[in-house]
């Protein structure tokens, strides 16, 4: 793959493993974790196709030719993470996306979807999972899919309120390579922040908080709570105003707002 030396040279990835097709990204750099293959981090592997994206739970990652899906095995004493910071590691990727995003299209509208989610004009176009690799402590694997080529009018028409994709947007084709580069780019430079615990990234997740000012349906198991999103405080939880009064939200899934 000819991009892999620029791609090595203009980001913090000493590694790049790439793919035309693959499951999932997430489960061949958790395999790898596994196999205890000696590997340089950050470890880049790219697909263009991927086939078993995955989210959170059971949920599943929809991405046609086109879209940039992607996975970063961190290894997290080499960027000063100490391990009270990684649950927060998910909205800081958010944030690198929703950076890189608004260096792409300036006036775009962005918003990030506690806990792990990206909207651009009112529709979901990245999600995000950070996974820990058993037996591997120390590493982290962050899994990007953004929609960039992929046009919602090939998604099924479930999806079609609710998401959208670079190339919809904007009216145009992207280079998957220049959009990798600068969310790679950006990524960098958020840990780098969340390692030095920067008070600027928990003020940027509030001030971009999608949900905040919108009654959201907050799911854990069997149980729903309905109240007021408040933002996002400092340590990355969700503010949630109900009845009751204001409760920190840590876990769950957000199943409906308005």
């Amino acid at each position: 793959m000819p991009l892999i030396p620029q791609i090595v040279a203009q980001t913090f990835v000493k590694q790049v493993e790439f793919h035309a097709e693959i499951g999932s990204t997430n489960d061949r750099a958790l395999d790898l974790a596994a196999a205890e293959v000696s590997t340089e981090t950050p470890l880049l592997i790219w697909a263009l196709q991927q086939t078993a994206g995955r989210g959170r739970g059971a949920n599943r990652w929809w991405a046609s030719e086109g879209a940039l899906t992607f996975s970063v095995m961190l290894e997290t004493s080499e960027l000063g993470l100490p391990q009270e910071r990684w649950p927060q590691v998910s909205l800081t990727t958010g944030l690198a996306v929703c950076a890189a995003l608004q260096e792409l299209l300036p006036q775009a509208e962005i918003g990030l979807k506690w806990p792990n989610d990206v909207f651009l004009h009112g529709r979901k176009i990245c999600g995000i999972l950070v996974e820990i690799p058993p037996r591997q402590s120390g590493k982290l694997v962050v899994g990007i899919g953004i929609n960039v080529n992929n046009s919602l009018t090939l998604a099924p028409a479930e999806l079609w309120p609710t998401a959208t994709a670079l190339c919809d947007a904007s009216n145009r084709t992207w280079d998957l390579a220049v959009v990798l580069i600068q969310v790679l780019q950006q990524l960098e430079r958020h840990l780098i922040q969340l390692s030095a615990n920067d008070p600027e990234l928990p003020q940027r997740w509030h001030e971009l908080c999608f949900l905040r000012g919108r009654l959201i349906h907050h799911t854990v198991g069997d149980r729903v709570t309905i109240g007021t999103c408040r933002g996002v405080d400092q340590q990355g939880a969700l503010l949630l105003q109900t009845e009751a009064g204001l409760s920190r939200v840590l876990g769950g899934v957000i199943t409906k707002w308005e």
